[in-house]
């Protein structure tokens, strides 16, 4: 075989494995959550969409009246307590935001879940709202 076509085959050999690569796209992240591609993976991941929707509650009942700056900083502070929780902390974590959303009865349930709604499509046009 001569070297052009030992080339072509080579080059045509890549193309073929590249457009394969590209037939095929990634599966979508596991839970299709409210977080969409802003650091939610974590989250997607440990917690349910009750527990998330909880989270979220508390989080934007802790921050009401605060600034930009003060909110990012106590997200912040929130992620690194976390991260240093111990496995037992989480699970307990994860057992008081199930006993706080079985708390509430299925209208303020719905009312959290339509204020989420409004935030995810004021400030991420919607998306990643898929509970």
């Amino acid at each position: 075989m001569s070297l052009s076509k030992l080339a072509l085959a080579a080059v045509a050999a890549s193309l073929i494995g590249s457009a394969a690569a590209y037939a095929d796209p990634p599966p979508p992240p596991p839970g299709g959550g409210m977080m969409g591609g802003h650091g939610g993976g974590m989250m997607r991941g440990m917690f349910t969409p009750e527990e998330r929707m909880m989270l979220f509650a508390e989080s934007m009942k802790a921050t009401a009246g605060m600034t930009e700056d003060q909110r990012h900083v106590y997200r912040q502070q929130q992620r690194e307590h976390f991260m240093s929780m111990s496995d037992a902390d989480k699970a307990k974590m994860k057992a008081d935001l199930d006993a706080h959303w079985a708390a509430l009865t299925p209208a303020q349930q719905a009312d959290v879940k339509a204020k989420i709604d409004a935030f995810l499509a004021a400030h991420m046009g919607g998306q990643g709202g898929g509970q």
